[in-house]
């Protein structure tokens, strides 16, 4: 990256004037306020790319508010561990309530992460991998990182949540800029070369830009809210859509220069019933012929009762010629983070329906997911603490994975939080 490389003023006054002032000798990231300096964590990270090897990551973490008297703070040490197929490869303190909440690769030695320093209303942190170790770029938006997405190393797209509006950001191999609107978005993703694609997951329509204004392409049809889309090399689009007026999802499939057509899943998926309803959540298509759907079926909501029923998960695997249900295990919910794994399967960051009410954030794994066998959960640990996942991304040409998110007190209602990105073999 050039040391000149930065993002560009945003154009809207309601978004701060310098996004991301790059620089390669970037600082090292500010610790909690303490008296005691073990409390912050390392900014270091070891040298390779995920999972080979190397000297390892050694680092300290602290999750103790600021305030606490200096001999409450009981910082821990992580050592190196290169044996297993989780690596911890960053594990920096940002602020009190600091996370990373997306991440995306374009090649084996080129990634960004993103994340927050205290809270939704926090600064941006922005993470570059270079092959060696991740580097921060000072950043002085205060902004939410909605999603990431990319075609390749010059071709990045960031979604950004503020206190009031919405912005995109588009990289382009030397510099940042932001791309016209973007206020309501929800959703983004690549739609190819130079191309991304957005949702606010309430209109019945896509939003595409090629780095310029974006412009309205229809959906399947007038009153279908479009919550869902993955767009493959074809370039044939696959939408998970919401029946506004009849509470409905389904799932849409639109060729090149062809019209929405319904995909039907062939007695793959549970049907609709008067007590229990699907609920589709998600699409992932590597191509034409490894489309993976995925969301829950179960009881209705009571509009008299009280809270949300306990829904099981479901996914369904397209191989191009027929639907397969995969069983996945009961108690977790599907996220928005998953990716195909490159082999015809997919991962999937899965949160945790069971558990302690009172939790801060909810138990997470990665579930992976295969057309032929039952799906397994795997999750990173940390010593003296737990790990809660936001993002995941595979390592083009590999198969590997970058997951982050935070690490977190055992304790499930302490909130305080340091920032982690993982490499995973599995």
């Amino acid at each position: 990256m050039s040391p000149r490389a930065s993002f560009t003023p945003a154009l809207s006054a309601a978004i701060v004037v310098a996004v991301l002032a790059a620089a390669c000798t970037a600082p090292p990231a500010r610790g909690r306020v303490s008296e005691r300096a073990p409390a912050s964590a390392a900014t270091g990270v070891a040298p390779g790319t995920p999972g080979t090897g190397g000297k390892g990551f050694r680092g300290a973490w602290d999750y103790l508010y600021p305030d606490d008297p200096p001999e409450r703070h009981r910082p821990v040490t992580v050592a190196a561990d290169e044996s297993g197929p989780w690596r911890l490869r960053l594990l920096a303190d940002y602020g009190v309530f600091d996370q990373i909440t997306c991440v995306v690769a374009t090649a084996p030695g080129v990634a960004w992460a993103f994340g927050f320093d205290e809270t939704w209303r926090g600064r941006l942190v922005a993470l570059r991998w270079d092959g060696a170790r991740w580097t921060r770029y000072a950043s002085a938006q205060r902004a939410y990182p909605v999603a990431a997405a990319a075609s390749g190393p010059d071709d990045v797209w960031l979604l950004l949540r503020g206190a009031r509006r919405g912005q995109v950001l588009h990289w382009d191999g030397a510099r940042w800029a932001p791309v016209g609107g973007g206020g309501s978005f929800a959703r983004l993703g690549s739609a190819g070369r130079g191309r991304a694609w957005a949702l606010d997951g309430k209109e019945p329509a896509i939003r595409l830009s090629d780095g310029g204004p974006w412009r309205r392409v229809p959906g399947p049809g007038t009153g279908m809210a479009v919550r869902a889309l993955s767009v493959p090399a074809s370039g044939t689009y696959w939408a998970v859509t919401n029946d506004m007026r009849r509470g409905r999802t389904a799932l849409y499939r639109r060729a090149p220069g062809d019209s929405w057509e319904p995909v039907a899943f062939g007695g793959a998926l549970p049907k609709d019933t008067r007590e229990n309803s699907l609920d589709l959540q998600g699409v992932v298509a590597a191509s034409d012929s490894d489309v993976w759907a995925y969301g829950t079926y179960g009881a209705r909501p009571d509009p008299e009762g009280d809270g949300a029923p306990v829904r099981d998960p479901f996914a369904a695997h397209w191989d191009g010629r027929a639907w397969r249900p995969v069983a996945v295990p009961k108690g977790w919910r599907f996220t928005d983070a998953a990716v195909a794994d490159g082999q015809g399967g997919l991962r999937a960051v899965v949160a945790s329906t069971t558990g302690d009410e009172d939790a801060v954030a909810a138990e997470t794994a990665v579930l992976s997911l295969t057309p032929t066998g039952p799906a397994t959960p795997a999750e990173p640990k940390i010593e003296g603490g737990r790990v809660v996942l936001r993002g995941l991304a595979r390592v083009p040409g590999t198969h590997r994975f970058w997951a982050v998110g935070a690490a977190f007190p055992v304790s499930p209602d302490m909130s305080a939080s340091t920032s982690v990105i993982y490499g995973w073999r599995p």
